[in-house]
């Protein structure tokens, strides 16, 4: 039985790949742009998030970022969320269905708010703090019981 996969560079170069085929062009990944791949039809960008499952079969279920839903909203007609699956042995059978925005946030729930978590493990085996990039904020007490307050606020009871 193959590994399954962390990695979703496979999943990012097949639906580069399906997508070219859909008449897009210049794809290439989307740094910093709060989805995995940018390219461009008549002359329109286009932004693609990717989700990807490597379970061979059975129900799609993951995460989708604030950054990612804020970018989407905020470019609702050309932000796509493309879900997908296949197997690494087997490039030719693989699974994609494209959703817009609206059509993705029918299938959203909200859960939790969440924050990352990076530790560095130094050779000594000493952990460290990763630098804090210049997008991100550190994590305060504060700022999450704010935001605890609010999502209280608005999930059922």
């Amino acid at each position: 039985m193959p590994k399954k996969t962390v990695s979703d560079s496979l999943a990012k170069n097949q639906c580069k790949t399906y997508l070219e085929g859909l008449g897009f062009e210049n794809l290439h990944p989307a740094r910093g742009n709060s989805c995995d791949l940018i390219g461009y039809k008549n002359n329109q960008q286009y932004f693609f998030e990717i989700k990807y499952s490597s379970k061979s079969h059975g129900d799609f279920f993951g995460c989708v970022m604030f950054t990612e839903l804020f970018q989407a909203l905020s470019n609702k007609k050309n932000y796509f969320f493309v879900i997908c699956r296949g197997n690494i042995e087997n490039l030719d059978n693989w699974f994609y269905k494209i959703f817009t925005v609206e059509q993705f946030f029918e299938f959203c729930t909200l859960t939790t708010p969440i924050c990352h978590y990076r530790l560095i493990v130094e050779s000594n085996g000493n952990l460290k703090r990763a630098n804090i990039g210049k997008k991100s904020v550190m994590a305060t007490e504060k700022m999450i019981l704010d935001i605890w307050k609010k999502f209280r606020e608005w999930k059922p009871k």
